[in-house]
């Protein structure tokens, strides 16, 4: 019987569904938006190591500037590497790094002025799960004797070395020679920014040319990787409690360093999108709730031409719970299919803008599912004081409507 209606008023069913449609395609394509950020930016977090933990000196945290406080703490150093690898039980490895913006290297008439210069211990392969493409990566023997060789990313060898073989050539770092022994894997973008763009050298290599590097210039950073994901926890107690003994750190003062993982950059980042959720949140409910009055208005024009139906119906025994319970299905089979247009319109929506833009989109499962869920709580919500008032129609009167 609601089929029935729906089909016997076209042109007010479908301006009523668009109303709806409307809603749902708003919070489908909002939570598709919100769940792609946060799908890309857990994707490239895991892409930095597994499981992996970082302490600096920083409090962790995005887009937040130093305090003056925090600029003058004492550095953290190799020897703080060394103890929490020697006495952290639940550690797997630790790979302390420098990391310096915009390097200048040049190979023969061709020069590059953005690589990242990271400086590495030959643990980083295994800490952060980046491994060498071909050649070899740096060893114990080259930190001994500080030599000077490098490995370059993906982007450097298309940029320098577009027709040749890297492995074995020789190319200057800020001027200072350096043997290319081996290339790295494709490891990707991190926040927009290609990790590929870097060259890794030795970290006592370069301690030798920039023994003061200061910061922002080079940021220091002590990468750990836990035994297992189980051990993330236990592995940041040990760390904070071998730095602050190391750093002398009295009881109950805070710390003088700072030490995040992937799931607290998650939280943070969370934490930073909470907001503009909530924002698009609501203007998704303004969207429904407009839709649902639509419905609402629809529904007391249908009750108001169908009195005289109503009244026969009563006439022939209908009960109040009879007459709500037509209207109040009419409603939510409207709502329903509304919802659904909706649903399909959000998620082609949704293809095209992980296809077209930069932004990431996804629809998870459980978004299908509330979509429908709330264009069918729309109907109950919007449809019920309409079917009320069809319900309480009195039957004589109704009978003599025209």
């Amino acid at each position: 019987m609601a089929a029935d209606t729906l089909r016997m008023n076209k042109l007010r069913s479908s301006l009523t569904i668009l109303g709806v449609s409307v809603g749902v395609l708003t919070v489908i394509f909002m939570v598709s938006i919100i769940q792609g950020l946060n799908k890309a930016f857990a994707q490239q977090i895991e892409a930095l190591g597994s499981n992996a933990i970082w302490a600096t000196k920083f409090d962790p945290s995005f887009g937040h500037q130093p305090t003056a406080e925090e600029l003058h703490r004492k550095d953290l150093t190799l020897e703080d590497a060394d103890a929490i690898r020697n006495e952290a039980p639940s550690v797997l490895s630790v790979s302390p790094i420098h990391r310096k913006i915009a390097e200048t290297v040049r190979y023969a008439d061709k020069q590059s002025d953005t690589p990242i210069l990271i400086v590495v211990t030959p643990y980083s392969e295994l800490t952060q799960s980046r491994y060498v493409g071909r050649g070899r990566f740096i060893t114990d023997w080259d930190l001994r004797e500080r030599s000077n060789i490098c490995v370059l990313g993906q982007d450097l060898v298309r940029a320098l070395f577009p027709y040749e073989e890297p492995l074995g050539k020789e190319l200057k770092i800020n001027g200072r020679p350096f043997r290319v022994v081996g290339v790295m894997e494709p490891l990707g973008n991190f926040l927009g920014q290609s990790r590929d763009n870097s060259i890794f050298v030795p970290i006592t290599t370069f301690d030798k040319y920039y023994p003061d590097a200061p910061f922002p210039e080079v940021v220091f950073v002590i990468i750990v990787r836990p035994k297992s994901r189980a051990y993330v926890k236990s592995a940041i107690d040990e760390m904070t409690d071998i730095l602050r003994r190391r750093r002398r750190v009295p009881a109950g003062a805070p710390n003088t360093f700072g030490i995040s993982s992937q799931d607290a950059l998650l939280d943070i980042y969370n934490q930073l999108t909470g907001a503009t959720a909530l924002v698009l949140t609501a203007i998704s409910f303004v969207a429904l709730m407009i839709g649902g009055i639509g419905v609402m208005n629809i529904m007391l024009v249908s009750v108001t031409e169908r009195t005289k139906e109503i009244g026969i119906r009563k006439a022939v025994g209908a009960t109040k719970l009879n007459i709500l319970s037509q209207f109040l299905i009419e409603a939510v089979v409207l709502t329903a299919v509304g919802g659904l247009a909706g649903l399909a319109v959000g998620e082609v929506a949704s293809l095209l803008v992980n296809k077209y833009s930069p932004l990431p989109a996804y629809v998870p499962l459980w978004a299908i599912a509330v979509g429908v869920g709330i264009s069918a709580a729309v109907g109950i919500v919007f449809g019920l004081w309409p079917a009320w008032k069809a319900a309480r129609l009195d039957p004589i009167e109704a009978l003599r409507w025209e």
